[in-house]
């Protein structure tokens, strides 16, 4: 976005980093935290964030957040928006989805009553250690380093000292000043519903750790003309149960839902079937979400209850086989290769608080994507990326051209309790889908 007369900019500092969080930095010898599962889902996160609230992430910066003498890592933003509301917004949701008390955002104004103070005119730029060596020395409890430079916000309230100032001074060499606005926004606690579950991310780590699996990336941008390929893909394909790629990838996959399932078990979580009244276990994600984080307990939609639907599993499919698991108490139990999945994916891919709309959809594929091998690629796709897909995007979605998905308010648009499950099949897509 132009830097244009009237847009709103900010510097914005947050982290979804937290002291549990070092249990997901002993489990694999990344080069950095910004390696990990937990930043990679922060960093589409917030992006994802941005783009509701209408507000364009200019420059990104990754940084150590200094506070009384204790580092963490963080991210360091410049933001513009068309109003300083859509900044608040935005910063409000990101400190609820990662449970930070607020986040600071400093507003750049030329009349503001605050200072944004940068240092970094020395040679080799300012490391960390020195960073909290100056603060120490000259108590002042909170900044951060990045790229080789020290910023400390000092407001009109509880301004720098002179004395302060040139202890840093005579520590850090001269610095710059930006005049800002700046305010403490509080986390908007509603998003807090649908925060990540960290156990379940080091879980998953740690599977991805033990099968030497490569380093997450972030979720590709995907749009309306991908979801339309990959549903116009899966309705003309034929199913294909007894191809022998089909049957590897779908082995493959239930390999590893065997063993996910059992991790997860390992740290106490129970999966059980759903036997009650109503049709889905859950009436919104929010809702499963907080029975797997406060009871560590999840039910599945069982396999038999949708046999009656379009979306039932054909007698012939490799999901239809048996496999065996634990359970929370370490006793085996057997049970439909298809419901184990529902579960597992379930735990192991929602429960980053990814929705169960056509976007937490999608991201929860790319989520247990990142903790399979390739093998199993294929038949992930099939079992939820293909479904998802035609049912958000297939014939029924599409306007005439089948180029475009009608839009809510529209003739022809479905809201989504009722769109049509899509069918349950193993098709072979191109490479390039999965």
């Amino acid at each position: 976005m132009a830097e244009a007369t009237g847009a709103v900019q900010a510097y914005i500092g947050a982290t979804p980093f937290r002291p549990e969080s070092a249990q997901l930095l002993d489990l694999r010898a990344y080069a950095t935290y910004y390696d990990s599962d937990e930043w990679i889902e922060y960093d589409d996160g917030i992006r994802l964030a941005a783009d509701r609230h209408q507000l364009n992430v200019i420059e990104e910066s990754r940084a150590d957040g200094l506070w009384l003498d204790e580092t963490e890592p963080a991210g360091a933003y410049r933001v513009f928006a068309a109003s300083e509301e859509n900044i608040r917004s935005w910063a409000a949701e990101v400190a609820g989805r990662y449970n930070q008390d607020a986040v600071m955002v400093a507003f750049t104004d030329p009349d503001g009553d605050d200072d944004m103070l940068t240092f970094g005119d020395m040679d080799g730029g300012i490391s960390t250690g020195l960073a909290l060596e100056a603060m120490r020395r000259a108590g002042v409890p909170g900044g951060r380093v990045m790229g080789g430079s020290l910023q400390i916000v000092s407001t009109s309230s509880d301004p720098l000292t002179k004395q302060q100032i040139d202890m840093l001074m005579d520590r850090l060499g001269p610095f710059d000043v930006t005049p800002v606005r700046a305010e403490f926004i509080e986390k908007d606690t509603r998003f807090l519903a649908h925060s990540p579950i960290k156990e379940i991310q080091a879980i998953r780590q740690a599977h991805c750790e033990r099968h030497n699996l490569p380093v997450r990336r972030p979720v590709p941008h995907l749009s309306e003309t991908d979801d339309i390929a990959a549903a116009k893909t899966y309705d003309t394909a034929r199913h294909q149960p007894n191809n022998r790629r089909i049957q590897r990838s779908y082995r493959v996959l239930r390999q590893h839902i065997v063993e996910q399932w059992n991790e997860l078990a390992a740290a106490g979580y129970e999966m059980e079937p759903w036997l009650g009244q109503t049709d889905q276990p859950y009436q919104s994600s929010a809702q499963m979400l907080e029975d797997l984080r406060d009871r560590k307990h999840l039910f599945y939609y069982r396999t038999e209850t949708s046999q009656g639907t379009a979306g039932a599993l054909p007698p012939v499919h490799p999901m239809a086989a048996d496999v065996t698991v634990n359970t929370a108490a370490g006793q085996g139990k057997t049970l439909c290769a298809n419901d184990a999945f529902r579960a597992v994916h379930d735990a192991f891919a929602h429960s980053e608080g990814h929705q169960f709309g056509p976007e937490g959809e999608k991201r929860a594929w790319w989520t247990h994507r990142s903790s399979l091998p390739s093998e199993a690629r294929l038949a992930l796709w099939n079992e939820t990326r293909a479904q998802n897909c035609w049912t958000n995007a297939g014939p029924h979605m599409q306007d005439p051209s089948g180029t475009r998905l009608f839009q809510p308010g529209s003739p022809g648009w479905i809201p989504i309790p009722d769109r049509p499950y899509a069918e349950q099949k193993c098709v072979l897509p191109p490479k390039a889908l999965i």
